[in-house]
């Protein structure tokens, strides 16, 4: 009976571990947002929104171009979106067809500003 116990606790500590390495596999959202030199104003901000597969870009500033990019971590851009900041809409790819669980990048640019980056699981 012991060595069966024993049996049983190894598996189970096995499956906690694969279990925890996993990747996600659920919505995963992500932000970036460029601030002015102060850091006190968002002058741009881009997102993905994993349940509708969106990728959208917003410059704040009339005239400054926000520009976001998005690909696999392998290599390559799958799609882009970008803002001049005239009007108050937001700039969206519309849904992408990203296959669930991948590791994608996401990059952000603006005008005299560092560029922001991110991973993050699809």
């Amino acid at each position: 009976m012991k060595r069966i116990i024993t049996s049983t606790a190894i598996a189970g500590l096995a499956l906690a571990a694969a279990t925890a390495t996993a990747g996600p596999a659920q919505a995963n959202d992500k932000v970036l947002r460029i601030y002015n030199a102060a850091g006190t104003k968002v002058l741009a901000k881009a997102w993905y929104d994993d349940l509708t597969d969106n990728l959208c870009v917003r410059s704040y500033v009339a005239g400054q171009m926000a520009v976001v990019k998005i690909g696999p971590s392998g290599g390559g851009t799958f799609d882009q979106a970008q803002d001049a900041g005239f009007g108050k809409s937001t700039n969206c790819t519309g849904n992408m067809s990203v296959a669930e669980d991948r590791l994608f990048w996401m990059n952000l640019s603006y005008p005299g500003r560092p560029s922001k980056d991110t991973t993050f699981y699809t």
